[in-house]
């Protein structure tokens, strides 16, 4: 019955959210509200939506307003200055008090309401750690710092695409009272909002302490001067002639100088370039994160700033607040949120046979050379996982990982996507360009899937990468140092495609340093029980069972050739959990594919005898090692008279 009164109602939070944002006294609202108002506390409802342990009572809300009405009618300006300064991105500005309920919320009408269906966004809903579990509130309130969670770090799953930011606001015994923040998605909040959101904290504290003439203003002038030294972001501000006002800890280390003795100095006298806030100042146009990049005595800087000018009542420029950070922090960030990170070491390599220890045994080497590798074997052999493996034993751990199928991108496509573009560069070009995969992994890793499919005219500006470590973007004319590791893998035979000429060689010995191939899986048929263990494994603790395998769907298993080696077997698994009745995986739960695996077996794979076997092995070290009998000896494993010998008895031309 009260659900039903309250939807005939519907316009009510509308009216009650334009009441607590227009800061009239109760007596001022138009009667139409106030009705509204009394008949849902009569009903015992919460007309600020949610359930009831959510969000406060009608009463305890009056109350909480009125006691903070001082600070909002503060705080409301600033929040709408910062959304007005970013309009272009999709976010909500907001203020809660010291116990996470949320006080006035500030937006565009299509965003709040998102937000305020999708998350209970809205004035009195309670945000704090206990209700919603991890957020940026929570987490300033708690640590009382400025704080940005982002995507997976929320607990709450509606939150896991979006980005929170909040600083708090203090007392003048530092404790925090109350929270500024923003909150959107991830791809739509620009990282300049926590550095100006510290900022506006304080100012606005400022502010209050003087409306409200109270003590200790010096301790909140360094409570929030800390704040916003602990954004990682520079924040530099100067007067209309271009002299420092303002300098953060940030902006100092990048800059290389001292924030307090650059104070009053002009900006062209602590930088030995011409510096864009400059030109801000001169057109009274700001921008957000746009690249720069910058040549100055110390080396190439790579910035992604903005600037947002100051102006009077008059509209005339009267300073310029500069908020930049350098590039290699951006990459990071963007790593950090697309994943862009090895998982997996050589301990999830699974499998005691010869050939797969001797994988292992070369990759080790490779984890500890700065080398390029290069990763051959059919498709599902584990190509990636390798490639991960030996990221993750490397001195380059800590940095990026990137992965690229070469065969996966449009050919018309694959330029920009590895080495990025400029603004204008071509047709639907985003604006301020975009950076490639190799810029993204730089201080990491690259693994570049597919490479016999990468086009003949990509392979020559990728051999002139590896050669240089330097890379232009697409319609661009600055080249761009990247630090990257290139590990490569391929499915093809690239004898076989330098021959037909789809292959250059030069690239291909450039690539081949270091080789690791990896056996197809019925050349390491031993390995199948301890790999159908750990994949049951995997299964049974994702749905709570304890799964076997009947002796005889092991036999099946045992005897199919695997065309598609360790991932066919790992889908056959999962689709014989999905059908078992119980905890025990039995024949005809298996794919019926596998259930010919004789018959299958003799006919995708020819067989041959151990002396045609050792011939044709022959032959092919031979023409990896360019005919050089000790270099093949040596990979076979035998005395070079063995190999001469050999190499009569089966008559082999050198």
């Amino acid at each position: 019955m009260q659900l039903t009164r309250l939807k005939k109602n519907s316009d009510l939070f509308t009216e009650w959210q334009n009441f607590i944002n227009s800061g009239k006294e109760p007596e001022n609202v138009r009667p139409a509200i106030a009705a509204s108002w009394q008949r849902c506390r009569s009903w015992g409802v919460n007309p600020l939506g949610g359930k009831s342990s959510l969000a406060l009572h009608s009463e305890e809300f009056f109350a909480r307003l009125e006691e903070k009405k001082p600070l909002i009618n503060i705080v409301k300006p600033y929040l709408e200055n910062i959304y007005l300064a970013a309009a272009e991105f999709n976010f909500v500005t907001f203020l809660a008090d010291g116990e996470g309920t949320i006080l006035l919320t500030l937006g565009d009408k299509e965003t709040l309401n998102r937000f305020r269906q999708a998350l209970n966004l809205r004035a009195g809903a309670s945000w704090s750690e206990k209700v919603v579990g991890t957020t940026a509130i929570g987490l300033v309130l708690r640590e009382e710092a400025p704080c940005l969670v982002s995507a997976d770090e929320h607990y709450c799953l509606e939150l896991k695409r979006c980005c929170s930011l909040a600083v708090p606001l203090a007392d003048p015994l530092g404790k925090t009272t109350a929270v500024l923040g923003a909150l959107g998605s991830c791809e739509e909040v620009p990282n300049h909002i926590l550095g100006m959101l510290a900022v506006v904290g304080y100012s606005v504290e400022n502010q209050f302490r003087l409306a409200e003439k109270e003590d200790g203003h010096d301790l909140t002038a360094r409570y929030y001067r800390t704040a916003i030294d602990a954004v990682s972001e520079g924040i530099l501000a100067v007067n209309a002639e271009g002299y420092i006002t303002y300098l953060n800890k940030s902006a100092a280390k990048i800059l290389l100088v001292d924030s307090e003795k650059v104070l009053g100095k002009h900006i062209t006298k602590i930088v030995d370039f011409h510096p864009p806030v400059l030109d801000v100042l001169k057109s009274g146009e700001g921008y957000t994160d746009r690249e720069f990049i910058i040549n100055s005595k110390r080396g190439r800087l790579h910035f992604i700033k903005s600037a947002f000018p100051i102006k009077g009542e008059n509209g005339r420029i009267e300073g310029v607040v500069d908020v930049f950070r350098e590039i290699k922090q951006v990459k990071q960030l963007v790593n950090r949120m697309v994943g862009a990170q090895a998982r997996y070491t050589f301990d999830d390599i699974i499998g005691n046979s010869r050939e797969i220890l001797e994988a292992k045994r070369i990759a080790a080497i490779a984890a500890s050379s700065s080398s390029t590798v290069i990763i051959t074997g059919e498709s599902g052999t584990g190509k990636e996982l390798f490639a991960q493996a030996i990221h993750n034993a490397s001195s380059r751990a800590r940095g990026p990982f990137i992965a690229v199928n070469c065969g996966a991108i449009p050919r018309d496509l694959i330029e920009s996507e590895l080495f990025g573009y400029d603004e204008g560069a071509f047709t639907g070009a985003r604006q301020g360009g975009r950076p490639g995969k190799f810029e993204l992994a730089s201080g990491g890793t690259i693994f570049l899937d597919e490479i016999g499919e990468m086009p003949l005219e990509m392979q020559v500006r990728f051999l002139r990468v590896l050669q240089d470590k330097e890379i232009t973007r697409v319609g661009g004319s600055k080249t761009l140092a990247v630090d990257v590791r290139v590990i490569a893998a391929t499915n093809k035979d690239l004898y076989k495609e330098i021959e037909e000429g789809t292959f250059r060689r030069d690239l291909f010995w450039r690539l081949y340093v270091l080789n690791i191939h990896l056996p197809a899986l019925v050349q390491r048929s031993g390995d199948i029980p301890l790999l159908v263990r750990f994949f049951l494994q995997k299964l049974s603790e994702e749905r709570g069972m304890d799964y076997v395998l009947d002796d005889k769907a092991m036999k099946i298993l045992m005897e199919y050739s695997w065309p598609g080696n360790i991932r066919e077997l790992q889908n056959a698994l999962e689709r014989a959990v999905n059908f078992a009745e119980t905890n025990r995986i039995m024949p005809h739960h298996l794919p019926k594919i596998l259930s010919g695996s004789g018959a299958h077996l003799q006919q995708s794979r020819k067989f041959c005898s151990l002396e045609e076997a050792e011939r044709q092995t022959i032959i092919e070290v031979l023409k990896h090692c360019q005919g050089n009998i000790t270099k093949s000896a040596k990979i076979l494993g035998i005395a070079r008279n063995t190999l001469y010998f050999k190499i009569d008895k089966y008559k082999i031309e050198c």
